[in-house]
């Protein structure tokens, strides 16, 4: 059972449907104030990310959501391919260093996902103003990291800026997947889930990847321009690997514990047996 003062903190999430739109409106209403006053990526973006929330929102008030028992609470988090309602379980709260609230949570579930709209390359490369050509050479170097593949063919999400100039560090995620990385690289990670880190190296002669995995095992290699291009390409092609450019946005933000690689319990969700079990 939860303390009291969890149970208030419990209190203040989004744990009914009214309170799950009221989120999402207020997320929309901050995204129109960040694109007004200090935007942070293009109009398209903005357009297409607000586009997809009233349409979400539209969703959600179609449906019947139950309220969350003690607990538990909603999220809703966009990515690169989707729009997604969870239902969470917190384990525990706890407080960081500075005295702000932590979540850990033990237990996710997706109840409803929208997907994001996918631009071929050609109407990427239309709507950025740009040649095909350098879309191509965008995902080829690793630039796009939000590019999927979809069979032989490459999609962008609606919701994705053309990439900066310049090196940016990035994190992919590898739950647990089997993962065959190019034999120079030196390193096995077959089935073991872990993160993958790339930044510039510290002698600015090439670029550092990291691999942490589960268990605790750490991995350092320097890489050439060439080589990173090779493995970026290699690790956006896979469906199965996310990274750090993937999420849009979540909310409520609320900070969380940091675990190496989600461990979320996954299998069928534990309803009580007063629940409708046909709510979805």
């Amino acid at each position: 059972m939860f303390s009291k003062e969890s149970v208030e903190v419990w209190k203040n999430l989004p744990n009914k449907k009214q309170t799950i739109i009221a989120t999402l409106n207020n997320a929309s209403g901050d995204i129109v104030s960040e694109m007004r006053n200090n935007p942070q990526h293009t109009l398209q973006y903005y357009n297409a990310l607000l586009l997809l929330l009233d349409k979400v929102i539209l969703e959600i008030s179609s449906r019947n959501i139950f309220d969350a028992p003690e607990g538990w609470f909603y999220s809703f988090e966009v990515t690169n391919k989707s729009a997604s309602l969870y239902i969470r379980h917190i384990n525990d709260i706890q407080e960081d260093e500075d005295g702000n609230l932590v979540l850990d949570i033990d237990e996710r579930f997706r109840l409803i996902n929208y997907p994001v709209k996918l631009l071929t390359v050609e109407q990427f490369a239309i709507r950025s103003k740009i040649e095909e050509v350098t879309v191509r050479q965008w995902i080829r170097r690793g630039k796009l990291r939000n590019a999927i593949k979809v069979g032989g063919e490459w999609r962008i999400p609606e919701i994705t800026d053309p990439p900066t100039r310049g090196f940016t560090p990035v994190r992919y995620y590898n739950n647990g997947h089997y993962l065959s990385l190019p034999k120079e690289i030196g390193v096995s990670i077959n089935q073991n889930p872990c993160v993958i880190d790339i930044n510039k190296s510290k002698a600015e002669k090439g670029y550092l990847i990291l691999f942490d995995y589960v268990p605790a095992f750490i991995h350092e290699k320097v890489l050439t321009d060439a080589e990173r291009e090779k493995i970026e390409l290699m690790l956006i092609s896979n469906s199965n690997i996310t990274n750090s450019a993937s999420v849009v946005g979540t909310w409520p933000k609320v900070k969380e514990v940091e675990k190496l690689v989600s461990n979320y319990r996954s299998g069928s969700m534990r309803l009580p047996d007063d629940w409708n079990e046909n709510l979805f």
